[in-house]
């Protein structure tokens, strides 16, 4: 079965957004290990996709203060999954994340 132009060019269309969306996300990821963005930033409530979509676990471990141990170890003891990601935490749960992380 031939694959018609008009499906090529949507699937390339979908996977140059979601290369886009990956380069963006790996800013971010950089920006937290930079120091540009701070924990208390970034456990604030955004419409800011790539960071969004970031997984909790991802987030945390990129802080060099925090790292991935101790990243783990808070998550596991607040029971927050790993594979959270960072835009589906509700209040409670960002909020329990800074304070053990402090």
């Amino acid at each position: 079965m031939a694959t018609s132009p008009a499906d090529i060019n949507t699937r390339e269309i979908a996977i140059s957004a979601v290369l886009e969306l990956r380069v963006a996300m790996n800013k971010v990821l950089e920006q937290i290990a930079s120091g540009e963005r701070s924990l208390t930033l970034v456990m604030q409530p955004s419409d800011e996709l790539p960071l969004n979509e970031l997984y909790v676990v991802k987030v945390l471990e990129s802080f060099s203060h925090i790292g991935k141990i101790r990243a783990r170890q808070v998550l596991d003891a607040l029971q927050i999954s790993h594979k959270h990601k960072i835009g589906i935490l509700n209040q409670d749960q960002r909020t329990l994340i800074s304070e053990a992380l402090k």
